[in-house]
């Protein structure tokens, strides 16, 4: 089975430039959903990890529900900093949440099962997970699995020495999170994005995969005292592909998004 990971697409509905946004955004995100429908063998899932929208304004929710009705992939979508979690509740379907307002919630998809986390905090760039949902998840990944364990989420759960950026990541829940991860019998992949730029790193025994983003990425300064430029590197997302004898290979796409 294959599963795609994309982040932080960061849609908006204004044509002009929007900060750091670039001003062809949406018309990336179109590509890069072009991509993903045609890409082969078929993908079997699509985890998009946060900031979806912009501004969470109601039409860039719009324009987003317009963007996934041409995904002929089921998808998992969950909230970041940026997003309105009751507009993007409406944009992403029934699921079955565990939760009547956070966006938490669990998907089985063959030889893989995802659990999506809810990390965002009303007001902060970085994020949060409270005890409710952390027990949540301790009791829902502790019963039996054959396949691979995913965790998506939107802020990373450990710093990409990325210096100021590093402040805004997963702010309460790390160590919680890592003793749920670390306690598997097998190792537990964490997608998440947000940093706009990607990385992989060991989270304890967990491997976290971070996406970027088709709106803007920025340029690798290590420890950098302020805030990174920009980059014009191309974009790639990453492919999960998983198999019944427990292999995890990953594969970058690198979709033409001209």
């Amino acid at each position: 089975m294959q599963i795609a990971h994309i982040s932080d697409l960061h849609i908006v509905a204004d044509t002009g430039p929007v900060g750091l946004v670039q001003p062809d955004a949406v018309a990336r995100a179109r590509a890069l959903i072009r991509d993903l429908s045609a890409f082969r063998p078929k993908l079997d899932l699509v985890v998009i990890t946060g900031d979806t929208a912009n501004d969470a304004r109601p039409d860039e929710y719009a324009e987003l529900a317009g963007l996934l009705a041409d995904l002929p992939i089921p998808y998992i979508v969950i909230p970041g900093n940026h997003d309105d979690r009751h507009l993007l509740r409406q944009v992403a379907g029934e699921q079955a949440y565990a939760d009547a307002d956070l966006m938490y919630h669990k998907r089985d998809c063959g030889q893989a099962r995802i659990f999506a986390l809810d990390t965002l905090s009303q007001g902060e760039i970085g994020g949060r997970l409270l005890p409710p949902q952390l027990d949540w998840l301790a009791q829902e990944i502790g019963n039996p699995f054959e396949g691979h364990t995913f965790v998506a989420m939107h802020h990373p759960p450990c710093a990409p020495r990325m210096g100021r950026l590093d402040k805004a990541i997963l702010l309460e829940g790390q160590d919680a999170l890592r003793s749920i991860l670390d306690a598997q019998r097998q190792t537990v992949t964490v997608l998440c994005g947000h940093m706009h730029r990607p990385f992989s790193a060991f989270f304890g025994r967990s491997l976290v995969s971070a996406a970027t983003s088709t709106a803007f990425q920025f340029e690798l300064q290590l420890d950098a005292p302020h805030e990174p430029p920009t980059s014009a590197a191309p974009y790639h997302y990453v492919i999960h592909v998983i198999d019944a004898q427990g292999g995890h290979v990953m594969h970058r796409q690198t979709p033409d998004l001209s």
